[in-house]
């Protein structure tokens, strides 16, 4: 029997967190009423479970890691395990529901204004000339270039300049558009952990929200690596403060966690109201209106293309079964054979003529060229492995000559953890090496863009979006005296590359380490193997133990 969705349960859980939080779990256990159901499948409430299900998983994974941490029998920390699994699983279906809902949204909304099916065919076959004859529309009308496009980014205020949005700023918001990028960090921090700061949500300053959201999430796990450490340094039966500030660190990442999802939910329906908004009233109008004056320059400049565009179009349009809705999809497939219609394309000058598909260059996808090193160069490759609970990160790297290193340190991201690793070889590499030049090679790209960002202008700052925590960013800085010597390449990553792989099992043992997963000395007795394994690779004779 189905049970409708009562409006009033549904508004209920809408409005209280634990509420709905708690029946999104019995939901999932298989303990929810009927009426439950009904109410948990309303699609006004498909975002609100994600966002739920997601906070619940963050604090199911820290009551693991924190029975990993203490006293607890295994057999007792085999059941959290399993419920983080069921609730992470929870949360993926959730999420599927919340996708495929938006998706349906997204269909049956109404589509931005595009012109009809001829314009699109001949905009879609010589975008360049269409491109230039829309130029020279707003240039007549006084506009500028990018006047009808939506941009990527800052939408609500492109949409508030064009007075799409009609909404008031107060003091508050402001305050928030105008502080730094580091002060709006803080900011979401506080509302975590503090208090919620009701502001967020504004239109104005929503898309900012969601822009470092995930940063400040960053911070969360930061702070559940701090207390990771502080624990791991007590014995088992004296950790009870530091597994209590544990708690109280993925408490706050939960929220983090929600929040993120929170602001990017917001943002898709602020895009949502600028999309429909932009595909009505006179701003609509506005882009019918160019679209005519432009498609007027294009056929006075190409009538034998614009011609033929009309005639395959009013040919298509006669038996399309998807006439009634404009044939939205259509135009790809007619534009394809316009360009194939010689006669009719004749008459395009050659810069306007349809560009012939290149084939990348073999050196685009190089694994790393290294035929142009000066022979005395010392080379090594590093590498980075990242947890999945907190910013705890493991590096390695080993180098031609035999030197290896490993070892911790907290990272936002795989991008961030690789430059440390960077940082760290070359580091040992310059201070054990007095004149060569050194040379790390590295499979994050990222990375490697990052790193050498910062050494050819000699300023760390220029890759603080990529590394975030405090760590990384001293080792930039004090790479920055031997910029000169030092090289970073980009390495393809698992190819069998010896170093590189010798480099990402030390990263990944440095990590089991750091996380207490495994002791020191069976630490040290991997990394023995890798670096075996090694010689016997490079055709050397193994070492002692």
């Amino acid at each position: 029997m189905t049970f409708p969705a009562r409006p009033e349960l549904v508004s209920r859980l809408a409005e209280d967190f634990t509420a709905l939080q708690d029946a999104a779990l019995a939901r999932m256990n298989g303990t929810a009423s009927p009426q439950t159901e009904a109410a948990l499948a309303h699609p006004a409430l498909a975002g609100a479970v994600t966002i739920a299900l997601a906070h619940a998983e963050v604090l199911a994974r820290g009551a693991v890691r924190r029975a990993e941490l203490s006293v607890m029998p295994a057999q007792r920390v085999r059941p959290l395990r399993e419920y983080a699994r069921r609730v992470r699983r929870a949360r993926l279906e959730a999420e599927a529901v919340c996708k495929e809902q938006r998706a349906r949204r997204m269909s049956q909304g109404r589509m931005p204004v595009t012109g009809p099916l001829d314009l699109r065919v001949a905009r879609a076959v010589h975008p360049q000339a269409y491109l230039r004859a829309m130029e020279e529309e707003l240039t007549r009308r006084g506009l500028p270039a990018d006047a009808l496009s939506v941009p990527n980014c800052d939408r609500a205020r492109w949409a508030g300049e064009r007075r799409l949005l009609h909404t008031d700023i107060p003091s508050a918001v402001r305050e928030l558009l105008e502080c730094s990028d580091d002060s709006f960090v803080q900011v979401l921090l506080h509302d975590a952990r503090e208090a919620e700061n009701g502001h967020l949500g504004h239109d104005a300053v929503v898309e900012r929200w969601n822009r470092h959201a995930p940063t400040a999430l960053a911070w969360g796990r930061y702070a559940i690596a701090q207390a990771e450490r502080a624990a791991l340094a007590r014995p088992l039966t004296a950790r009870s403060a530091q597994l209590d500030a544990l708690e109280d660190a993925y408490q706050d990442t939960a929220i983090l966690t929600a929040r993120a999802i929170e602001a990017r939910h917001k943002t898709a329906d602020l895009h949502d109201r600028i999309r429909e908004l932009t595909s009505t009233g006179s701003f609509a109008d506005l882009i019918a209106q160019c679209h005519a004056g432009a498609i007027a320059r294009f056929a006075a400049a190409h009538p034998g293309v614009w011609d033929r565009a009309r005639l395959l179009a009013a040919e298509h349009q006669a038996n399309c079964p998807q006439r009634a809705e404009g044939c939205p999809r259509c135009h790809l497939a007619l534009a394809a054979a316009l360009a194939m219609d010689v006669p009719a394309t004749a008459s395009l000058a050659e810069d306007d003529a349809p560009g012939e598909i290149v084939e990348p260059d073999a050196a685009s996808d190089r694994y790393a060229i290294l035929n142009d090193l000066l022979p005395h160069a010392v080379v090594a490759v590093a590498d980075a492995a990242v947890g999945d609970e907190s910013a705890q990160c493991g590096y390695g790297w080993v180098c031609e000559n035999g030197t290896t290193g490993e070892g911790a340190s907290m990272a936002h991201s795989s991008g961030e953890a690789e430059v440390i690793g960077i940082c760290n070889a070359a580091l040992d590499l310059v201070n054990h090496s007095p004149n060569p030049p050194v040379v790390i090679l590295c499979d994050s790209l990222e990375a490697v863009t990052a790193v050498n960002r910062a050494l050819e202008t000699g300023d760390p700052a220029v890759a603080h979006r990529t590394v975030v925590f405090p760590e990384g960013r001293q080792l930039l800085a004090h790479l920055m005296p031997h910029r000169n010597r030092v090289e970073v390449r980009w390495l393809k990553g698992h190819i069998g590359h010896d170093l590189n792989e010798s480099a990402d099992a030390l990263a990944a043992v440095a990590l089991r380490r750091a996380t207490g997963r495994i002791p020191a000395a069976v630490a040290r007795k991997e990394q023995a193997h890798i670096l075996r394994t090694l010689r016997f690779a490079q055709g050397k004779p193994p070492t002692a133990a």
